[in-house]
C-alpha cells in the first residue's frame, strides 16, 4: 500500500504544474500530498464495491 500511495501522491503533485521535483519538494509538502493520495484511494476503495453491486444488476431491471 505504501507504493500506492506514493505513486498517487507523485501523480497528484505533478499535477499540480508547480515546476518542482517530487524530490526537490519539501518533505512537509510531499506528506501533504501523501495524505491526499491516502485520501483518494480510501474513497476509491470504497467507491469500487457499489459499482460492482451496479454491474450485477438485471440489465432490464423492469423486465419480470
Amino acid at each position: 500500500m505504501d507504493f500506492q500511495i506514493e505513486c498517487v501522491a507523485r501523480a497528484l503533485f505533478s499535477a499540480e504544474d508547480n515546476g518542482q521535483s517530487w524530490e526537490s519538494a519539501p518533505e512537509d509538502l510531499r506528506e501533504e500530498f501523501r495524505d491526499l493520495a491516502r485520501t483518494a484511494l480510501w474513497l476509491l476503495s470504497h467507491h469500487r464495491p457499489h459499482e460492482a453491486v451496479e454491474s450485477e444488476k438485471a440489465p432490464f431491471p423492469y423486465a419480470a
